[in-house]
């Protein structure tokens, strides 16, 4: 018997936590925003989005949602092969797209513009730059894609994780190697070795998560809501309070641990946040990924455009803000029923060719 798989069979689609996923990308989308209004037009904002903490965010709802949809199948090398297939599929194509856009735009239009895409000392963008951007290996054709280079290795070792939950010591053990492996003093590329404890105690959420929303459950209204918003402040706010960076790995640690709660409460008492089940809420769900990947590209070149049309007058920079964002979101549309939804449809009719060909022969 597996644990992951026992607790995942009864779990079903999750409206809230798709709603936040949603929201967590327009997090990331503001915080961008707000740098480039820093860069153009030298406002000055407290630190109100914090897009580092919604990434952190997506690797703990990746662990749990995707690995339950695994342990669902079972951990035959069937499951696991039609899991990695529909993997490739609902993350490479608009990966091929958005990369192949930036790096386009940084060899044609990049050099003439005011404002680069990347700071001018990250230096020049080579062929070999190029190649590796479509895994998110260089970040310089896309920058936000950096965090789908994490998701990629992450994706490779849910499986792996998976295989834990033959005994609970075997968990255990788990989590401490994702400990040890986030505490090698080597700086790896965008340090992936310290996201793989968000994947792993998303994916443990199955575990422990129905006891904690049971004993939520019970508390008076007021007490449930305080102890949610202290769990989020708590994560959302750690880096702006502290200053800290990408490279310390105690504030993953914190993000980790102060949203997994959150998460397994969400994921158990749906229906106690139906607030998230609305249209808009919905629409940014679906739209999520693509809104990630197809922002930062839109950011700025709007940013060129609005500047050489208007100036950096206070006035541009609000006109920028409110165009920026319509577009974002209107191209996220576009891309997601485009890009994703047909991406994964494709992937669907390869995977069922062979059988096609078997059943016409």
């Amino acid at each position: 018997m597996n644990l992951f798989i026992e607790a995942a069979k009864q779990q079903g689609f999750n409206m809230p936590l798709h709603a936040l996923r949603g929201v967590a990308a327009v997090i990331v989308l503001l915080f961008h925003l707000q740098g480039r209004v820093v860069e153009a037009f030298g406002f000055t904002f407290p630190p109100i989005f914090n897009g580092s903490a919604a990434v952190t965010f997506f690797f703990v709802l990746s662990g749990l949602v995707v690995g339950a949809s695994l342990a669902k199948s079972g951990l035959t090398s069937s499951s696991v092969a039609l899991y990695f297939h529909r993997r490739v599929f609902r993350i490479m194509p608009l990966m091929i797209v958005t990369v192949t856009i930036g790096g386009i735009y940084l060899l044609l239009i990049d050099p003439q513009m005011r404002y680069p895409l990347n700071p001018r000392e990250y230096g020049d963008f080579t062929p070999m730059k190029f190649i590796v951007g479509y895994v998110g290996y260089s970040l310089k054709a896309n920058p936000p894609s950096w965090s789908i280079f994490v998701e990629l290795i992450g994706s490779i070792l849910i499986p792996l994780m998976l295989l834990s939950g033959t005994r609970l010591r075997n968990v255990l053990l788990t989590f401490v190697a994702c400990i040890a492996l986030s505490l090698i003093p080597v700086d790896f590329k965008h340090y992936w070795h310290f996201y793989m404890i968000s994947f792993f105690v998303g994916l443990t959420v199955l575990l422990w998560g129905k006891w904690l929303a049971g004993h939520a459950e019970k508390l008076p209204g007021i007490i449930f809501w305080l102890v949610v918003l202290a769990l989020s402040a708590s994560f959302y706010l750690v880096r702006p309070v502290t200053g800290e960076g990408y490279g310390d790995v105690w504030i993953v640690y914190w993000e980790t641990a102060s949203i997994a709660p959150v998460v397994a409460i969400i994921f158990y008492l749906p229906q106690r946040f139906s607030l998230l089940n609305g249209s808009t809420f919905k629409f940014l769900g679906d739209v999520s990924y693509s809104l990630y990947l197809t922002h930062s590209i839109l950011l700025v070149t709007l940013l060129n455009a609005v500047t050489s049309l208007m100036g950096n007058t206070g006035i541009a920079a609000i006109t920028y803000c409110a165009v920026t964002i319509v577009c974002c979101l209107v191209v996220a549309q576009i891309s997601y029923r485009v890009v994703e939804v047909e991406g994964s449809r494709l992937g669907e009719r390869l995977r069922r060719r062979p059988k096609v060909i078997q059943g016409a022969a």
